[in-house]
């Protein structure tokens, strides 16, 4: 597993291993155990996994198994804006008029804008779910006017 040289210790799965990992993830998520041991193979030391970092390591595997790059943070973290347009996967700029704006709650530290990770996560949170309406409004719109068929395809509706 390789991890970049950053402030959030970017892991990424190497390509030999990513096979495993989808092994593991498989097993992780298809069980209901309640209980996961570590053992060290030298010493025969086994160690049960406390549920939170159980769950942390099934969340890790899903994405590395996807090929996607991890890194964990605490809630607290601060971002820089850069860091922060990264996660929300938009443009700096765009992300400092969010903060101009007061849809991003950030402070300055010195002359630099600084974003907690909660803040940001709590954004993104909202953002999601108000997406998610308005696609479910233009589903029902759609719908209503004939154009979204929810028995068959998308678009073969009739359209008079």
């Amino acid at each position: 597993m390789a991890t970049a040289t950053n402030e959030h210790k970017l892991i990424f799965p190497d390509s030999e291993e990513t096979e495993r990992i989808q092994r593991v993830n498989t097993q992780l998520t298809k069980t209901e155990r309640v209980k996961y041991l570590l053992v060290d193979r030298e010493d025969g030391v086994e160690m049960e996994l406390p549920r939170s970092l159980f769950q942390v390591l099934v969340q890790a595997a899903g994405e590395l198994a996807k090929g996607n790059s991890v890194a964990i943070m605490h809630y607290e973290q601060e971002l820089t804006t850069q860091q922060a347009a990264d996660l929300l996967q938009v443009s700096r700029p765009y992300l400092i008029r969010l903060l101009e704006e007061g849809n991003i709650r950030y402070h300055m530290t010195g002359s630099h804008r600084r974003i907690r990770m909660g803040d940001l996560q709590e954004y993104k949170k909202v953002r999601d779910e108000r997406r998610r309406a308005n696609l479910r409004e233009m589903v029902r719109v759609s719908e209503s006017l004939g154009l979204y068929d929810t028995e068959g395809d998308p678009g073969s509706g009739d359209r008079g």
